[in-house]
């Protein structure tokens, strides 16, 4: 595992197990002007033909793969921050700032989220219990921006200094009704216009329905790649006749499609119904060929 003494705020290399659970919020806390580049080579040519004119803010890449030469030189020359993103192990980044957090435990990264956010919070002179983050952890089902967004609900909303438990009952934050993660999960095996998210968010959507998406390909795996929560073993337990029914190819042809539709909505060109109505129609149409 590779550690420096560098500021997670400064870091140029991260390393995570799940980029879709973990670079959302990572980017959100600390680079929320950051620009995407969708490969090393897009990242290269904006470095080395930066326009004299042009605001030297942060980038970023996922790397899904690890090149067998990968120009760490550029890390070093480029005046703007530079954010690799990898979901595995690095092991050719020695002298690179790296931090690794793709080794860690679950309880290790809920503890790492919650130092993140309660950060957040210290600037904004509040502080955050821990009992009532552990609480929205698991609402969000360890999907940190979830948690974020509905800490920035309660930030806007009151001025307590502090976020406890009974803060949580006051916003009616509790673990009853159709949470949005449910309306994913039942979009995935049974999918209804009802299950509309209010309000509606199709960015946050999506990754909830990617996640139930890996876990449902996980499920077919003799031997996971990832350890699946004790809670989700047993919510899966009771889909997993319906999950053997749709098949495998129905999760995997789900993936394009979510991957489709969160393009269109980073474009900003379609609304958030005219988005839903898109997934929802091509969802139907793939659930209706395997049932």
């Amino acid at each position: 595992m590779i550690t420096t003494n560098t500021k997670t705020a400064h870091l140029k290399v991260i390393v995570f197990d799940h980029l879709d659970e973990d670079v959302p919020l990572f980017l959100e806390l600390f680079a929320p002007n950051a620009k995407e580049h969708l490969s090393l080579e897009s990242l290269y040519e904006s470095v080395e033909n930066l326009s004299f004119f042009q605001e030297k803010r942060a980038l970023y890449v996922r790397c899904d793969t690890v090149p067998k030469k990968m120009r760490w030189d550029l890390l070093y020359l480029s005046d703007a921050p530079i954010y690799l993103f990898f979901p595995k192990v690095l092991k050719d980044a020695q002298g690179i700032d790296c931090r690794n957090f793709s080794m860690e435990k679950p309880w290790e990264r809920q503890k790492r989220i919650f130092q993140w956010i309660d950060q957040f919070c210290q600037k904004q002179k509040k502080s955050l219990q821990k009992e009532a983050f552990d609480r929205l952890f698991r609402i969000h089902e360890g999907y940190g921006l979830a948690v974020l967004r509905s800490v920035e609900q309660i930030l806007l909303t009151l001025s307590t200094p502090l976020i406890h438990l009974e803060t949580l009952d006051k916003h009616h934050l509790l673990e009853v009704g159709s949470s949005d993660w449910e309306k994913a999960r039942q979009m995935v095996f049974a999918p209804k216009h009802i299950l509309r998210p209010d309000p509606l968010d199709m960015l946050g959507f999506i990754s909830k329905i990617r996640q139930e998406v890996y876990f449902c390909l996980f499920a077919f795996e003799t031997e996971p790649k990832v350890a699946i929560p004790p809670f989700r073993k047993k919510e899966m337990k009771g889909t997993e006749q319906l999950r053997l029914m749709l098949g495998i190819e129905y999760f995997y042809a789900l993936l394009p499609l979510l991957l489709e539709v969160e393009m269109l909505a980073k474009s900003g060109s379609f609304t958030q119904e005219m988005l839903f109505d898109l997934l929802f129609t091509r969802t139907t149409a793939l659930y209706s060929e395997r049932i």
